[in-house]
């Protein structure tokens, strides 16, 4: 077992593979830990949807952050393919959001929806009276607003993980799959963690635990509010030929994966329960007799996720402790995977004392509903 390193980083999935890569691009020696294999966690559960809808003027540091990261997957998607000898494609199909407007909810949906738009100069869309052709002949919709999208874009995120995590050991990061005794101790400015096979030091460390990483602060001494948003999906046989999104409402959406389309999601904040279970089914189910009673719905594959939601909605990207030299890069919520090509450059520069491309005070996890101390560290 190698000893000695630059950074470790704490979560193997999208954000913290895109973490490790950067940094070992870079010239630092990188280990990377997970206790679990990489397809039990959000990235692998993920539906790998990129929206922006055509954002000209952002809105919020968050938005901002959210489509500028979008923009950088063309070139980091070139680069991981490139370093992985995978191929790693953006689908460039577009997206039809689709508004049922016999419902007061999705009409009042559907208003919004113009009105960011036309807040953040959004021009490249079109509006519809009615479903698209591909979908008119298996949904009962008639009182309908259609919004077609055509540059927006999605990745397949089993894809992506499984070259980021080639990736990352072409260009030698160390990977360990277990759990290390949380109990970090810092000696002569590094960070050394114990696991069963030995002890490693770290100059640096960065948390991107997901959901997890609370339960790892408080290990020390910190109390660190993340929310569990369980996301339950299936997959079923491709019914349409395009190779375009379809969000329903905000109810449900599908996305092309090959010659299925993943379905999804349910929102369950605060379940820490793992698993596809009745619940997920129901909803599901229900949606899918509504908005498309004509497809067969028995699924080829069904799984879930936990999304990681701090109390604001906000990521927490920033240092825990300069000193220390420990970052945190986690709580992106359903925008993990958008918001991970930018994250990485960042989060990267801010731990070798360079400024972030971007500023991340508004991500500052010490905010007013950020982290707090339980005891001295």
């Amino acid at each position: 077992m190698e000893k000695k390193f630059d950074l470790a980083i704490v979560g193997a999935g999208i954000m913290g593979m895109g973490c490790a890569l950067e940094a070992a691009r870079v010239g630092m020696r990188v280990v990377i830990f997970d206790p679990t294999p990489l397809s039990e966690k959000a990235s692998w559960a993920a539906a790998g949807i990129l929206v922006t809808r055509d954002a000209q003027t952002f809105l919020s540091p968050f938005r901002e952050f959210y489509v500028r990261s979008i923009h950088l997957y063309p070139q980091w998607l070139r680069e991981i393919s490139i370093l992985s000898g995978m191929t790693v494609s953006l689908n460039h199909g577009g997206d039809f959001q689709v508004y049922d407007l016999s419902y007061p909810k999705s009409a009042q949906h559907y208003q919004a929806k113009l009105k960011q738009l036309d807040r953040e100069h959004s021009r490249n869309f079109t509006i519809e009276d009615r479903l698209p052709p591909f979908l008119s002949k298996h949904s009962p919709l008639q009182n309908v607003k259609a919004l077609h999208f055509p540059a927006e874009t999605y990745v397949q995120n089993r894809e992506l993980l499984t070259a980021l995590s080639q990736a990352c050991e072409n260009v030698g990061v160390h990977r360990i799959c277990g759990e290390p005794n949380l109990d970090f101790k810092v000696t002569n400015g590094k960070t050394r963690i114990q696991f069963a096979e030995g002890e490693l030091e770290t100059h640096k460390l960065i948390l991107t635990a997901g959901t997890w990483t609370g339960k790892i602060l408080e290990n020390l001494g910190l109390s660190a509010p993340m929310i569990p948003v369980k996301g339950q999906m299936i997959r079923i046989q491709k019914f349409y030929a395009e190779n375009c999104m379809v969000h329903f409402n905000e109810d449900l959406y599908l996305v092309p994966r090959g010659d299925s389309l993943i379905v999804g999601a349910t929102t369950e904040a605060g379940v820490w329960q793992e698993g596809f279970d009745e619940r997920g089914e129901t909803y599901l189910r229900q949606h899918l007799e509504r908005l498309l009673p004509a497809i067969a719905r028995e699924p080829m594959e069904e799984w879930s996720g936990l999304r990681p939601r701090t109390r604001d909605r906000l990521p927490w990207m920033g240092w825990i402790d300069s000193e220390r030299g420990w970052a945190i890069c986690t709580g992106h919520y359903k925008c993990g995977i958008s918001m991970a090509p930018l994250a990485a450059q960042s989060m990267t520069k801010l731990i070798r004392g360079e400024k972030p491309q971007i500023d991340l005070e508004p991500f500052n996890p010490w905010r007013r509903q950020g982290l707090s101390r339980l005891s001295l560290v």
